[in-house]
Formats: C-alpha cells, sequence, structure tokens
C-alpha cells in the first residue's frame, strides 16, 4: 500500500489517466494538407490536395461544399468546342479506368450521364452546365483511407458568364459533410448503397477518429500568401478573431442575415472624402434597408449581390462594369486605384450575430483582397477585377468574402447544428497553429484576443496627410456653388491675396537694394570691397504647393519601399 503522503500524487495519475484515455477515445483534430499550387482564372484561389481512387490520384480541389463531392473526369479534355487547352489538367482529373474502386455498381446511381444544371455552390449567377454520373470512390487523406465517398463525376460540362459566352470548368469541389452522417441510395434489384463524407467517416468509423462531425477552415489568400487552414474535428483559433457568430445551417446551406455593407479605413488617412461610408447595401434600393439572407459558400468566387448594391460600391471605386461578366475591372490607370487596394482601406460587413435581431457581428475585408485577377480562358489578357457580382437570385459570399473570414460548422445533429463565422487574420497571421478540439456538443467556439489590424500592419500603406488624398470632384458642391458667385473660390482669393502680399514685399526689397546699391556709387565705394547680394530681410525660400494633381507615387516616403508596392 502506498504512503499517505503519496495519496494526492496517485490522485493526479489517475486523473491525467484518465483524461488521456479520454482524450484518445475522442480522437484528434485531423489537418487537410494544403496544394502547394493555386488556382483561377479568377483568383488566384488556394485548394487541398487528396487521392482519389484506389491508387489515389492526386487532385486539387475547392473545399468546403456539401453532400456530393464534384470531380472532373479525363474526359472533359476531349471537348475542344469550348476550348482547345484543357485548364482542368493543371488541378488534376480522375481517370476513371486508372482505378479499382470505381465500378459499374457505383455510376449506375445516377444522375446517368445526362446533360443538366451542375450548380457547384450556392449561388446561381453563372450557370454550370454537366454531363455526370453518381460514383462511391475511394477517398486517400495521406495514408488515411475513407471507402465509398459521394462524388458527382464530370465527364463534360462548362460554365456561361451573363455575356452568353460558354468557359470550360477546370477546379472540381470538395465536399466535407453533410447534416446526415450517409446518403443512402435505394435499388430495385438489390439491397441501397450507402456512400459517406469524408469528416462523418473520420467521427463515426475510422479507427483513431476525430472529436466531432465538425470542421473549421479559412481558405486563405494565395495573392497574398495567407496559407489555407481546414481542420476536421476542430479549428485553429489563430484564425479566428474576436467574437464568433454561431447560427443554425439549412440543410446544405449556410444563411447569415447581412444588415450592411460599409467602407472604412483601419489607420491613416481615407481615400474618400470623410472617414467612412455606410448603408451601401441598401443605396439605391429601399426595400433591402432591413437586411438580406446571405449565404456563405465556399465553391463560388465572387460576392453576388444586388444590382443596387453593387453599383452603389463601385460608385466609391475607379472599377468599370463589364456586362459580358457581371464584374467590375478595375481601372489601374487611375490613382485612386492603387491609393485603394494597398492601404489600410476596406469594406465591412454587418451581420446579425448568433442568429438573433440583439447582436451584431462586423467582417472587415481588406480591398488589398478585392484586388483578384481574371486571366484565360475568362479574358486573353490579365485583368484585375473587382468581384462583385450582381444577382436577381441567390445572395452569396463566396470565396472572394471568406479570404478575410474563418468559417465552420459542427453537425450536432441533423436539428440542432450550428455553423460559425468570425473574423480571420491577415498575412501577419501566427504561423504556429492553436490546435482546438470541437466537442459533439459544442454550439459555438471560441475566438482569440489576437488584433485584426496588426496581422495586416507590415502588409499596407497607410496614407498620411491631404498631399495623399485624390481630387474630388464630386464633394463639398454647396459650399463650392457659393464661391462660384464671383468667380473664384475662397481658396483661391485666399491663395491670390497671399501671393500678392509675397511680391508687395519682394518689390519693395528690390526698391530698397536698388537705393543703397545708388547710394554706393555716388561715395565711389569699388563694389567688390563690400557684399555683391547682401542678405535681405524679406528673402526666404517658399516651397512650391504641391498640385492637386501630383500622383501619391511621386512623393517621398519614409519607407525603403515605395507606398505602392504590391505585397
Amino acid at each position: 500500500m502506498l504512503s499517505p503522503w503519496l495519496a494526492p500524487f496517485r490522485s493526479g495519475v489517475t486523473s491525467l489517466v484518465l483524461l488521456s484515455l479520454c482524450n484518445y477515445a475522442m480522437g484528434r483534430p485531423f489537418y487537410m494538407r494544403w496544394s502547394d499550387r493555386t488556382y483561377g482564372p479568377d483568383g488566384p484561389w488556394n485548394a487541398v490536395t487528396i487521392g482519389v481512387g484506389k491508387p489515389g490520384q492526386q487532385i486539387d480541389l475547392y473545399p468546403g461544399s456539401t453532400w456530393e463531392s464534384r470531380v472532373l473526369l479525363s474526359s472533359i479534355c476531349s471537348n475542344d468546342t469550348i476550348s482547345s487547352t484543357c485548364y482542368a489538367r493543371d488541378a488534376g482529373i480522375f481517370y476513371p479506368d486508372s482505378s479499382s474502386s470505381f465500378g459499374n455498381e457505383s455510376i449506375s446511381l445516377g444522375p446517368n450521364g445526362e446533360w443538366g444544371p451542375g450548380q457547384f455552390g450556392a449561388a446561381d449567377a453563372v450557370g454550370t452546365t454537366v454531363e455526370a454520373d453518381r460514383a462511391l470512390i475511394e477517398v486517400d487523406l495521406g495514408g488515411t483511407l475513407i471507402p465509398d465517398v459521394d462524388f458527382i463525376t464530370i465527364s463534360q460540362g462548362y460554365q456561361t458568364y451573363p455575356g452568353g459566352k460558354n468557359y470550360p470548368l477546370q477546379v472540381g469541389i470538395l465536399a466535407l459533410g453533410a447534416p446526415d452522417i450517409n446518403q443512402t441510395f435505394s435499388r430495385y434489384d438489390s439491397d441501397p448503397l450507402n456512400g459517406t463524407f469524408i469528416a462523418s467517416y473520420l467521427w463515426k468509423y475510422a479507427d483513431v477518429g476525430i472529436p466531432s462531425y465538425s470542421w473549421g477552415m479559412h481558405i486563405g489568400s494565395a495573392a497574398h500568401q495567407i496559407q489555407g487552414s481546414l481542420i476536421l474535428g476542430g479549428y485553429d483559433k489563430n484564425r479566428v478573431i474576436g467574437d464568433v457568430s454561431a447560427q443554425p445551417y439549412s440543410g446544405p446551406h449556410f444563411p447569415i442575415e447581412l444588415l450592411d455593407i460599409g467602407i472604412g479605413v483601419a489607420d491613416g488617412e481615407s481615400p474618400w472624402d470623410g472617414p467612412g461610408k455606410s448603408k451601401l447595401l441598401a443605396q439605391g434600393n429601399s426595400s433591402l434597408s432591413s437586411g438580406i439572407t446571405v449565404k456563405a459558400s465556399p465553391a463560388d468566387p465572387y460576392l453576388y449581390l444586388p444590382e443596387s448594391t453593387c453599383d452603389a460600391l463601385a460608385s466609391e471605386l475607379p472599377v468599370t462594369y463589364q456586362p459580358d461578366y457581371g464584374l467590375y475591372f478595375w481601372d489601374e490607370s487611375d490613382p485612386r486605384y492603387l491609393r485603394i487596394v494597398t492601404s489600410p482601406s476596406y469594406l465591412d460587413f454587418t451581420f446579425n450575430k448568433d442568429g438573433v435581431n440583439t447582436e451584431k457581428i462586423s467582417i472587415k475585408v481588406p480591398f488589398a483582397l478585392l484586388n483578384l485577377t481574371l486571366e484565360a480562358p475568362l479574358v486573353e489578357k490579365s485583368v484585375r477585377y473587382f468581384p462583385c457580382m450582381r444577382t436577381t437570385g441567390t445572395y452569396a459570399l463566396g470565396r472572394a468574402f471568406l479570404q478575410a473570414a474563418f468559417m465552420g460548422v459542427n453537425y450536432i445533429d441533423q436539428d440542432n447544428g450550428n455553423w460559425f463565422l468570425a473574423q480571420a487574420p491577415g498575412p501577419g497571421y501566427s504561423v504556429t497553429a492553436r490546435t482546438t478540439t470541437i466537442t459533439a456538443t459544442d454550439s459555438t467556439i471560441a475566438g482569440s484576443k489576437n488584433g485584426w489590424v496588426e496581422t495586416w500592419a507590415n502588409h499596407w500603406t497607410p496614407l498620411s496627410g491631404s498631399a495623399d488624398k485624390p481630387e474630388n470632384v464630386n464633394s463639398g458642391s454647396d459650399d463650392r456653388s457659393d464661391d462660384r458667385s464671383d468667380g473664384l473660390s475662397t481658396g483661391a482669393k485666399t491663395g491670390i491675396g497671399i501671393g500678392c502680399g509675397i511680391a508687395g514685399l519682394v518689390i519693395i526689397g528690390l526698391m530698397v537694394w536698388a537705393l543703397a546699391r545708388r547710394q554706393r556709387r555716388k561715395a565711389n565705394i569699388p563694389a567688390e570691397t563690400k557684399s555683391a547680394d547682401p542678405p535681405h530681410p524679406y528673402r526666404q525660400v517658399v516651397p512650391a504647393q504641391l498640385s492637386a494633381h501630383t500622383p501619391i507615387y511621386e512623393l517621398a516616403s519614409s519607407s525603403k519601399e515605395g507606398p505602392y508596392e504590391m505585397r
């Protein structure tokens, strides 16, 4: 028997052992692997890498969808009517004949190889048409094998943009789960087939599973070297800044009430007239003043918002609407462009927090993240664009928004689960993850106390002083109309008055100097024995006033890097 003095130690050892056994029993969070490549043609975007089939064929997919994953088959490269280049090869295409887990029994489940709508995410502003079949395929997550994962396999397909032109599909979609554990398919001549999902299988069936049927993700920004983070059964707390909004999911979707969109500046002077603007969501359309329901959709690229809202945002920016794409192109020749996309300015999205009307939560998306690139085959020459797409259909916030936001979900059960939304960090985030478990009963998660501005501080250039502001021909119209009553503004009158005063002093100085010179001549004093140009009490160096049209990039900077160097 142990001595009494060892009893506390024995108790502590017992507790530690029990805690370790409990942790082992409920599993550990599982990290998904991100690709070292990025993709477009409207990004660049980060993607995850998985093995599809048996043996696993390495394919990169955009993560975050629900129910069926979508993978592009090798046959998609045989159709050159849309494009002579098979862009899908970049991320990887699936070769069914090379996989022993892709059987004829699975592909008889439908959609039976027919052509039809093939929507990838929640948004419907860009139509997707596919020829596809359903299949149950094994997935390899770096040695962790998951059988019978539910896929839609696409043999042919294209997207149709608002201008009517068709473009080839390039990257598939990875579904992480759904409100159900399995997806069951009935068959007339045999037993039903059960398809599964990655997160549900790891939670329910794997030998060493994850703590809950959940995931937490920050897709990051490929352009700004913010690596993606996707953890099944948990999340990286360093990717969650401040408050977290937890609200119910709705079937396959993640809806939330968007109350307003504004413009703000985190540090320094504003590129606009005034520190910020609000009520842009409903500007030009009062019916939107109470807000709209939007869906967070990692499978979609853009901000899908009402036409009036996109136009209200565009009216504050040097952009031009392009009807063929339903998007806005940045005018890179406008000096405001660099001032906006390299300064601490942002779009501010205000939501109902926790699905109630009593609290709000704000997600800030820097304009640096909204300076994206269209590439081939969408355009012949790369162009920068602002990713607001007009729509009269489903309002959604895609990858453009989720670069700056954390999202996750806990499928506690079919009726009681929640999904999560919070502010994510910028390029200065802590690369050391704070792995945090989501338990099976968690209806919300906690954020970190990290500062958001600090994660961007070394990656943008604050504007300082009036010299940084562009000439604003649209502001102060009432004051200017008053000043025009006699042809000159008050500022112009003041400038002329100061100029006249200085000119008068110069004239008086010249007269005094001329008089002194005349007196010296009269006294026959040699000029070389006196100062030829004595200091004058009224002589001073007056710096030239900067023109309002002087481009800001011509001004000196205290930094070794130019104020508009792209990061």
